[in-house]
């Protein structure tokens, strides 16, 4: 879909390169990216970055109600705050992890690094600097692995815990909202690549942080854009199927 603001409130700062950065309300909030594409996934939260969140209130019952499908409103309502352009627009069950940087789930951690040793070279990825959540993972064909995050715009541990518990005992499939990016990253030395699926997070965060204090999924309305990914437009129409057959399995 060709969806967004001429004004958003979401953004991409190319500005110093080679760095990326979301923005939000103009501020810089994530350092997401180098230009390179052979210097790893990058999640790095900035200094000052805007925690405030992004308001619903027009479709606030449905998404607490769970979407069944792509609704309209919805997608109306948040593509408002997004910088226009293409989107892969997905909605999609899924469990969350929660994720301390240096932790044993923390894939800036353990995974990327595990992809970009090298014997011969001091090579290391930027280490994260804040809690995000695991999605999935999962590898695609003989090279490449595919990881997918959830990322709260602040601090789940400063998250209100009693709108937390609600969640809890919510029935349905209540539905959080992301804005997201596909980032395909392999270092210099070698064919295997890392997919990194982003999902930062625009509603839903007692939601999320619901879900995994209780090992449970989560719905998902994410729109992944298709300008601001590094990644081949081949690539992002691949993103379905690389998901659903993820589903697929996990139901057996």
């Amino acid at each position: 879909m060709t969806l967004g603001s001429r004004n958003p409130r979401i953004g991409i700062d190319w500005e110093r390169r080679p760095s990326r950065y979301l923005t939000i309300d103009g501020v810089p909030g994530y350092q997401i990216a180098y230009s390179c594409g052979t210097c790893g996934l990058v999640l790095r939260r900035e200094p000052g970055a805007p925690t405030g969140l992004l308001p619903a209130t027009d479709v606030r019952d449905r998404l607490n109600a769970g979407l069944d499908g792509l609704d309209t409103d919805v997608i109306d309502t948040f593509a408002a705050q997004l910088p226009r352009g293409d989107y892969q627009v997905m909605l999609l069950d899924t469990k969350p992890a929660l994720a301390a940087p240096g932790s044993a789930g923390d894939y800036f951690s353990v995974e990327g690094p595990a992809g970009w040793r090298n014997e011969e070279f001091e090579y290391s990825i930027d280490p994260a600097n804040t809690s995000y959540y695991r999605l999935d993972r999962r590898s695609i064909g003989e090279h490449d692995e595919f990881f997918e995050f959830a990322v709260p715009l602040g601090d789940p541990a400063e998250l209100d815990a009693d709108v937390v518990e609600r969640y809890s005992s919510a029935c349905g499939q209540p539905t959080a909202v992301a804005f997201g990016l596909l980032d395909i990253e392999g270092p210099w030395f070698r064919q295997e690549r890392h997919w990194g699926l982003f999902h930062f997070l625009l509603d839903g965060h007692h939601k999320t942080a619901s879900a995994a204090a209780n090992s449970g999924s989560i719905r998902l309305l994410t729109f992944v854009s298709a300008g601001e990914s590094m990644a081949s437009d081949d690539e992002l129409l691949r993103l379905p199927e690389i998901i659903n057959a993820d589903q697929r399995e996990g139901d057996r």
